[in-house]
């Protein structure tokens, strides 16, 4: 049972949450490029930026702000209210440390600036939470390692934390010639570019197993530990004919999400697949032009966080998330 406390001495300190994957694969002006906006919808894009960009609502705008980094960002910024010390993992540095700000940002109130100007989550001596950002390429098997074993040692030294939460929450982006339905030329089976799609699994299958390398072992011994996956329904779970090019590996990743829950349940590990339906705001989602048929990322979070609070009695190995506007949409599953 994860007790979800700041302190627990009888595990050897205080629990940590990393999430890998924290920021948004949709949200760097570098990848511009990755979908092609729909070209009917195209001249309107313009108008919907001026519309946004004269928004006077304050709420919706900081609000649309705390949505930049998507659901990696939602994920670390909701644990982090929670109290609880967080380790961000990313493949760019820059990014992490935008997410760490957002964060900073956010508990602002609750911890004021130091009359140094040191912000409260800098150092485990200056607040009760610390927020750690550490890169991470989950297709090396040397990064990975790298990674965690400087995350492990930094916590374990600093307060005598242990990780007992993984969010697993990386994927590659989007082959750069996809397309929605109606987009523009869909790209069939027969033209799925293997090496992408070689670098998607192993970024999601094999950059789980790399993590999970990490940290089951510690997990194992402690008899605790939480391993939440994201995934996306409409590709891992449905199969329709435009996500020739990402289903595989989406669907790779379910599987070993099953897997791993059978196989660690018992030893009081909770492994948990999120099949989220529906496109997260971000920056780049909205300028997608889909109204308000976008989800938002600290919604998901606070399911993430529900997830990891369950009695071992009534664990979850799947859950499905699906907006109310997509309802008549979703191929159930009996």
């Amino acid at each position: 049972m994860n007790t979800n406390v700041v302190d627990s001495p009888g595990y050897g300190g205080r629990p940590v949450v990393v999430v890998v994957g924290a920021g948004s694969k949709h949200g760097r002006v570098q990848q511009e490029e990755e979908f092609v906006v729909n070209p009917k919808e195209e001249q309107e894009l313009s108008s919907e930026t001026a519309n946004t960009n004269t928004n006077t609502d304050d709420d919706r705008n900081k609000q649309r702000d705390r949505n930049r980094w998507g659901l990696g960002g939602a994920l670390a910024l909701t644990f982090a209210k929670l109290k609880h010390d967080v380790v961000l993992m990313g493949r760019k540095k820059d990014v992490l440390e935008d997410v760490k700000k957002l964060i900073e940002e956010e508990l602002q109130p609750e911890h004021p600036q130091h009359s140094d100007g040191a912000t409260a989550t800098t150092t485990a001596a200056a607040s009760d939470r610390v927020i750690l950002c550490v890169e991470c390429n989950l297709t090396d098997d040397d990064s990975v390692q790298n990674a965690f074993e400087s995350c492990q040692q930094t916590v374990s030294e600093s307060f005598g934390g242990f990780v007992d939460l993984v969010v697993f929450n990386a994927a590659a982006p989007y082959p750069p010639n996809f397309r929605f339905a109606g987009w523009g030329d869909v790209v069939l089976p027969h033209q799925i570019d293997i090496p992408n799609l070689n670098q998607q699994y192993d970024t999601q299958v094999n950059g789980l197993i790399r993590c999970s390398k990490h940290v089951l072992p510690g997990m194992m011994e402690r008899k605790r530990g939480c391993i939440l996956v994201s995934g996306e329904s409409i590709c891992n779970m449905n199969g329709r004919y435009e996500f020739g090019s990402v289903a595989p590996g989406r669907a790779a990743l379910r599987s070993l999400s099953q897997v791993m829950f059978s196989a660690y349940g018992p030893m009081g590990i909770h492994v948990c697949h999120v099949n989220i339906g529906g496109i997260i705001d971000t920056p780049k989602t909205r300028s997608w032009n889909l109204g308000d048929d976008l989800v938002d990322p600290h919604a998901i979070a606070e399911e993430y966080k529900n997830i990891y609070r369950q009695h071992p009695t009534v664990w979850s190995y799947e859950l499905q998330l699906t907006p109310s506007f997509a309802a008549r949409k979703i191929d159930m599953r009996m």
